[in-house]
């Protein structure tokens, strides 16, 4: 392994690619979004739903599915309670979308000037 010294003004350059959620069941490109919030999540610090009075876009744990395995609406997620779904469309898209790194980093040394 290669150990590159890394300077104030070094560049890291990466490489991602704009890929959609899979279902957790088949690999299928996933239509619905669970999400899950650990219990008593308006009282428990270490939720993201801790003191907040609305909760239901808050989430500790997220699932996706497709159409096919939909039916297992509420997955067991040990350790999390059920919140909420959302359906793929054109209002909630931006949920079912990621990037994810692609290829190598590169690293360039600032120019001496």
């Amino acid at each position: 392994m290669t150990i590159i010294e890394i300077e104030v003004g070094d560049i890291r350059t990466t490489t991602e690619e704009y890929a959609r959620h899979e279902c957790c069941v088949c690999g299928e490109d996933a239509t619905k979004r669970h999400t899950y919030l650990l219990p008593r999540a308006r009282s428990n610090p270490n939720s993201k739903g801790y003191g907040k009075d609305d909760i239901s876009r808050c989430e500790d744990e997220v699932r996706y599915t497709c159409d096919e395995h939909d039916r297992i609406k509420h997955l067991d997620v040990p350790g999390y309670e059920w919140c909420g779904t959302y359906t793929y469309s054109a209002q909630f898209a931006h949920l079912f979308f990621y990037w994810r790194p692609k290829g190598p980093q590169t690293y360039t040394k600032k120019s001496s000037a």
